[in-house]
């Protein structure tokens, strides 16, 4: 305990919860991890169940948050920043705070790493979506350059080779 600092006694649920929330988010790089496999597949069922599967953690996760920042939220004196853990660490006991910060520079870096992987994951798609909008294009000018019906209907006679959508024999 440092000296002319109160120490507190964090409920053992947020470090449950921070715990908690380091599963989650190595889920999240996991199910990340999946997608960009899919992504380069281009498997699209993988990918729907793969959203499902992200949707899910990430309102698991923002739940967590919630919930660690209304613990934390009870124990903040009036001079501590609004926002964060670190004002909480020097408050704890040399134990407590040790694990608190470890917890915290975990998260940090796993937060990161979801943040760049998802990043990727979007330029990826971003990128395979460029590439398919190009190709559909390619094979719809073909049609859109040779139009069925011409200016004034019949005045353009259809050749044999191209569809017709009235029969010549009427």
């Amino acid at each position: 305990m440092q000296s002319g600092v109160n120490q507190i006694n964090p409920p053992a649920r947020l470090f449950e919860n921070l715990e908690q929330a380091v599963l989650l988010s190595q889920d999240l790089l996991a199910i990340l991890g999946e997608e960009q496999k899919a992504l380069a597949a281009t498997d699209m069922q993988a990918l729907v169940e793969i959203c499902a599967k992200k949707e899910n953690r990430l309102e698991r996760l923002k739940a967590l948050d919630a919930m660690i920042a209304e613990m934390a939220g009870s124990l903040r004196p009036e001079s501590a920043p609004k926002t964060g853990l670190a004002w909480l660490v020097p408050l704890l006991g040399r134990e407590e705070g040790g694990r608190l910060k470890e917890l915290r520079n975990k998260l940090a870096g796993l937060r990161a790493e979801i943040l760049k992987r998802n990043q990727v994951n979007r330029l990826f798609a971003t990128d395979v979506r460029g590439y398919l909008n190009d190709a559909i294009s390619l094979i719809t000018s073909a049609i859109a350059d040779r139009p069925l019906y011409g200016l004034s209907g019949l005045a353009r006679k259809p050749s044999l080779n191209q569809p017709s959508l009235i029969s010549r024999e009427v």
